[in-house]
């Protein structure tokens, strides 16, 4: 026996993981503030998903299949970035993703199935969706490229950061000290060119009742040091209207699980990037197990 369980007692997981297949909505609504004289930008889009679970030794996998995706906006300027968004998103509409025990990402394993509905899909639909043949030239070389990193890419996706969570190596508390964060996480900056935070997710709350575990997350910036000497400071050395100070990074999770399973029963994601009132980008996220009409 170890000396930490002589002392507190053994370590208990707060979530067990079973198998399960669970549909779920996916509501994401994005908002750009671009300038004191511009009205704020929303892009709203709703996905419906299936999320399959198994374990199988040491490591998770799921598939996330995406059934259906819709989008709204009323910025005219934005309307075609959304319809090229939409017709994006049907190429590859299946993942299949491992995990390790705790949670974390390790590999997409349907790879080779991602490449092959590319070609397919630009053999048949690049021309009626993209019909510029700069545009064309441009989406190739674009999705190409990011299909080759997409495993590093899709472990920066916040939405599959809100599906996928690194949470189950949470456990019951054994003392006031115990502390748990997440992997280093990574995310391009909206608003700077060049510019990547790094992260990690730090438990903030942890609820259990029943057979419901409630727990939230928020973000430490862990090289915002750095970033204040490379980037930061400099975008604000001539300005006279905005302060150092507004400078906003957030990232925050929360979560209610089924703990028998592991299963999501809700949760939702905020994202907040702002270097002032008048310049700043926002995510909401809200994911809710689909309700049956």
């Amino acid at each position: 026996m170890s000396i930490s369980n002589f002392f507190f007692g053994e370590n208990i997981p707060l979530l067990q993981l079973e198998k399960f297949s669970q549909e779920y909505t996916l509501n994401v609504e994005n908002t750009f503030l671009m300038g004191k004289d511009n009205p704020p930008v929303f892009l709203k889009t709703s996905s419906e998903l299936l999320v399959h679970q198994q374990k199988e030794s040491d490591f998770i996998y799921n598939t996330v299949t995406l059934q259906e995706i819709t989008g709204d906006t009323e910025d005219h300027s934005m309307k075609p970035f959304l319809l090229q968004s939409l017709a994006l998103a049907d190429i590859s509409r299946n993942l299949y993703i491992k995990r390790n025990a705790n949670g974390k990402i390790l590999s997409v394993e349907n790879t080779d199935e991602l490449w092959k509905s590319w070609e397919e899909w630009k053999e048949d639909k690049l021309a009626s969706v993209f019909p510029e043949e700069k545009d064309q030239i441009k989406l190739v070389t674009n999705y190409e490229k990011g299909l080759k990193s997409f495993e590093g890419e899709l472990k920066k996706n916040l939405q599959y950061i809100l599906l996928l969570p690194e949470v189950y190596s949470l456990i019951f508390p054994p003392n006031e000290y115990y502390s748990f964060l997440s992997s280093l996480l990574s995310i391009h900056s909206r608003l700077m060119l060049g510019v990547e935070y790094n992260y990690q997710l730090k438990l903030v709350k942890l609820e259990e009742e029943s057979n419901t575990l409630s727990v939230e997350f928020h973000a430490v910036l862990n090289n915002r040091d750095e970033l204040m000497k490379s980037h930061i400071k400099k975008l604000y050395e001539n300005e006279k209207e905005f302060s150092i100070d507004q400078f906003e990074f957030s990232v925050k999770t929360k979560y209610n699980f089924e703990k028998s399973s592991g299963r999501i029963m809700n949760a939702e994601l905020h994202f907040i990037e702002k270097m002032h009132e008048h310049l700043a980008y926002m995510i909401d996220m809200d994911l809710k197990i689909k309700s049956v009409e």
